[in-house]
């Protein structure tokens, strides 16, 4: 089975058109990775249709200092929501210099296709 997504441009998070003025669609790992990086960048109570979606960003992640490992488990546990998602695995870590946050989600798909999000 073939998954698809709206696909979003990169730099601005916005609709894309395809080559014929469609809104352009997105299938398969890169559709995956995309909708686990849109599910992990959700504030916790954002989405009116589900309050239950969301990572606490204002609540304990801004202006505190979590654990890399805190953030990881908030990022799998969001992309383990998707229904297309079997195993999320998390790797976060923190730039001292650049006051920056990095790191990598490992997606596996329900066919067993992985995907990289990088965070």
């Amino acid at each position: 089975m073939t998954y698809k997504t709206l696909q979003l441009d990169t730099d601005t998070w916005d609709l894309m058109f395809d080559g014929q003025g469609n809104i352009a669609t997105a299938t398969d790992g890169y559709a995956v990775a995309q909708d686990v990086a849109s599910a992990c960048l959700v504030f916790s109570g954002e989405c009116y249709y589900d309050n239950t979606l969301g990572i606490p960003w204002k609540e304990d992640v801004l202006g505190s200092r979590p654990t890399a490992g805190y953030i990881a488990k908030k990022m799998e546990g969001e992309a383990k929501k998707l229904p297309v998602v079997n195993q999320a695995l998390a790797t976060v870590f923190f730039d001292k210099n650049t006051r920056t946050t990095r790191g990598k989600i490992l997606v596996t798909d329900n066919n067993g296709n992985q995907s990289q999000v990088s965070i």
